[in-house]
């Protein structure tokens, strides 16, 4: 399994389990894991991996459960790591319209550690937004997307 990654996942607000599962998913690509072998690794009953990875495709998590001819299997693709850079990207872009709403004080020392918040988001976000607008003009998401 791949460990970091799984702790990577969690941070970002994954359960340990799915984050587990998506960790072990990525780990065998380009093969899929049957949901056997993933209750296996995780201790879990086969019903309740169903039940996470239907959940982490609600949540719009790249991963698939496909009937196999003996069994379930789960699958992801090499887009799936990619999909946490866009979705950070879209939380600083909501983060930001909030930090953008607190109002500034009489306190000078708290408005400029408020400008200075705004001014990181705003660098931050226009770098991040220059780096993938690059990926997709040379179609290195679309390429991961399609496989």
């Amino acid at each position: 399994m791949l460990e970091k990654y799984a702790a990577t996942l969690e941070r970002r607000g994954v359960d340990s389990c799915s984050s587990q599962i998506l960790a072990e998913v990525l780990g065998n690509f380009p093969k899929s894991l049957s949901v056997k072998q993933l209750a296996y690794k995780t201790g879990k009953s086969e019903h309740y991996i169903k039940r996470k990875v239907k959940a982490m495709k609600k949540d719009e998590i790249p991963i698939q459960l496909k009937r196999g001819p003996k069994s379930n299997l789960v699958s992801t693709s090499l887009f799936e790591p990619v999909s946490w850079i866009l979705k950070e990207k879209e939380n600083a872009e909501m983060a930001l319209e909030d930090i953008s709403k607190i109002e500034m004080n009489g306190d000078p020392k708290i408005n400029k550690q408020k400008n200075i918040v705004k001014r990181i988001y705003k660098e931050y976000l226009k770098d991040m937004t220059e780096l993938i607008d690059r990926w997709y003009s040379l179609r290195l998401i679309q390429n991961l997307k399609d496989d």
